[in-house]
């Protein structure tokens, strides 16, 4: 049975997710107070003591501020969804390859953002740090493609749980009119997508839109 690391995994996506890995797979649910993605050494660590097959990055942080409105105040949210969408994302990965790459099998998976193609007012750094994620995948597969270890980033929309539901209510209808599909996403709809990542070893690179039709 493979195992899979599945950081973000206590959060509303990731916890729903789970629920539908585990009946197939070994799974190591990762929350923040687990391990923190930022620190270099507590993910290493954790990858030293767990030889993980799949890793799956759900983690994320987004601060929703217009750019001209960043002030001393509030300055320390840039550097911390830096940290936890960047830095966070490049630790797990880092952290993982060794072991892929010495078993000849691995399959990275990272939680990107829809808001990385289509832009989104008061998103500029949530948005920039997810795109640098798009950016990332494709460098990293090519680096481990001869080893079969694959990276992807799912784009996705917005689904049943999660940061959905952090957006006002008043606001939460409205966008999902601009749903061409007019529904929000399922946790099984991203379940099937990252089974078939997990399955198919010829996808690598890429990044996949999970958003209902939004281009």
């Amino acid at each position: 049975m493979r195992t899979i690391a599945l950081f973000g995994g206590t959060g509303g996506l990731g916890s729903q997710l789970q629920e539908l890995l585990k009946e197939k797979y070994n799974v190591i649910s990762i929350g923040s107070k687990t391990v923190n993605v930022v620190d270099y050494n507590q993910v290493n660590e954790f990858f030293n003591q767990n030889k993980v097959d799949i890793v799956i990055n759900l983690s994320g942080y987004n601060f929703d501020c217009f750019a001209h409105k960043y002030t001393e105040s509030n300055y320390s949210e840039i550097q911390k969804q830096i940290d936890i969408n960047v830095k966070g994302t490049i630790n797990i990965v880092s952290s993982c390859l060794n072991h892929m790459r010495s078993q000849n099998y691995g399959r990275i998976i990272l939680a990107s953002s829809i808001l990385a193609a289509q832009p989104v007012i008061s998103t500029s750094v949530y948005s920039g740090c997810k795109g640098f994620i798009d950016s990332y995948v494709r460098t990293i597969s090519i680096e481990n493609a001869a080893k079969d270890v694959t990276c992807n980033s799912l784009q996705l929309g917005y689904f049943d749980g999660g940061l959905t539901y952090k957006i006002k209510e008043d606001f939460r209808e409205g966008i999902k009119n601009t749903i061409p599909v007019k529904r929000w996403g399922t946790i099984q709809e991203l379940y099937n997508t990252v089974e078939y990542l997990i399955q198919t070893g010829y996808v690598t690179g890429q990044n996949i839109k999970i958003a209902g039709g939004i281009i």
